[in-house]
């Protein structure tokens, strides 16, 4: 088992980094559109991106989400990270820790990211389906729990919820019954906030309660539109020749909710939220805060560029930050909390959805929030016509 999971482990990272895993979706980003102010009256210098989440206070809402450890190859990608997070202040997940927890030598993969970031707010992570006993191994106990967060002095745990890989993986957990009681037990239990983490198929309204239910502090909503679990795994089980489940893999390749509509959806249990999925830009990160996400994750474009080198991701954050700004400025939101009550025109096939579930007042609130928070009783602006209009003062009257 422990040498099956560095295994799959690698082929993660590397799959990722050399096959087409992305899928894009029909209803995404380029369906939101945030309302232009032609005259901002905001200085792109005074743009403040500072971010608050679960207490803590972040530099920016940019989170390196959950990525990868557990191989010796990884050691490399998470330092790369964690100085990053260190340096401009963002908060970082690791990968599932699952490898270290049964192979106490892989642990190095993961504790390498609080040795290089210790006043990051990081977030250790381990996966739903493992808090309930599986065919082939028993659920994690407290203490193992305990012992991912101790490993990485983690500030909250990421619970992930991957019940669509697990379905498409060869050698995956296939029981689910009962994981909900387990996490409702676990957030009781921890120490740290949990965060409950969907990895690519998203979260909707009905979901999202249950895990408020659950105890949860927050929710990844982890929507579909970037990399797919489901093609990730197509693509493993091609190279061990297993013809089922790539065939399997495939067709549930662009299986689930893309992650603007997850947010929306999700922003019903009035959690504190973390928009993944299919983010690529600081214009996205615009997009989905607001759309009510505090927090904002990329996965796959960290990767890429830890796998090169520390200033290739350096690079990419300020890219990001810089496309940030520049959407805050012209939609005329000095700060984030600003950003969330900026107009928002959810067209497309996103529209579509949320309209068939029934979020059609919530997308006329978004579009006119400014409206709605303003009487728009204007001072009293004489017009450059109306000024032409004036009849001119004649022998001292008017």
């Amino acid at each position: 088992m422990t040498d099956e999971i560095k295994q799959r482990k690698l082929e993660h990272i590397t799959v990722a980094l050399e096959e087409g895993i992305g899928v894009s979706q029909r209803a995404g980003w380029g369906d939101i559109h945030l309302v232009h102010q032609a005259l901002p009256e905001i200085d792109l210098q005074e743009v403040d991106t500072t971010a608050t989440f679960l207490g803590r206070r972040l530099a920016c809402p940019v989170v390196i989400s959950a990525l990868t450890g557990g191989h010796p190859e990884a050691v490399t990608i998470n330092r790369n990270l964690a100085r990053a997070a260190e340096r401009y202040g963002l908060a970082l997940g690791v990968g599932s820790q699952r490898a270290a927890l049964v192979n106490p030598d892989l642990v190095p993969t993961y504790a390498v990211v609080r040795e290089e970031a210790p006043q990051a707010f990081v977030i250790a992570n381990i996966g739903a389906p493992q808090l309930i006993d599986q065919e082939r191994h028993p659920a994690f106990t407290l203490s193992q729990v305990e012992q991912a967060i101790a490993m990485i002095e983690a500030d909250a745990l990421a619970v992930h919820m991957n019940a669509l890989q697990e379905a498409t993986q060869v050698e995956g957990d296939r029981r689910m019954r009962g994981v909900a009681t387990a996490l409702r037990r676990l957030t009781a239990e921890v120490a740290v906030p949990v965060i409950a983490k969907e990895t690519g198929a998203g979260v909707c309204r009905e979901q999202a309660l249950l895990l408020r239910s659950c105890g949860v502090a927050a929710i990844d909503v982890g929507g579909a539109g970037g990399s797919s679990m489901s093609a990730l795994e197509a693509a493993r089980a091609r190279t061990h020749g297993e013809t089922q489940a790539q065939q399997i893999g495939q067709l549930y390749r662009d299986w689930g909710i893309p992650t603007p509509i997850a947010l929306v959806e999700a922003g019903i249990a009035g959690l504190p939220l973390i928009a993944t999925g299919g983010v690529r830009s600081g214009l996205d990160v615009a997009r989905a805060i607001a759309l009510g996400a505090t927090l904002v994750g990329m996965g796959f474009p960290f990767l890429k560029a830890a796998s090169e080198s520390y200033e290739r991701v350096c690079e990419l954050l300020e890219q990001t930050l810089t496309e940030l700004k520049i959407a805050m400025q012209l939609s005329g939101a000095a700060n984030l909390a600003s950003l969330r009550q900026v107009d928002v025109i959810v067209t497309g096939e996103t529209r579509a959805w949320l309209s068939l579930r029934g979020f059609e007042e919530e997308l006329r609130a978004l579009a006119n929030r400014r409206a709605r928070a303003a009487t728009y009783s204007l001072p009293a602006v004489e017009t450059a016509s109306e000024e032409r209009q004036r009849p001119s003062p004649v022998d001292g009257h008017s």
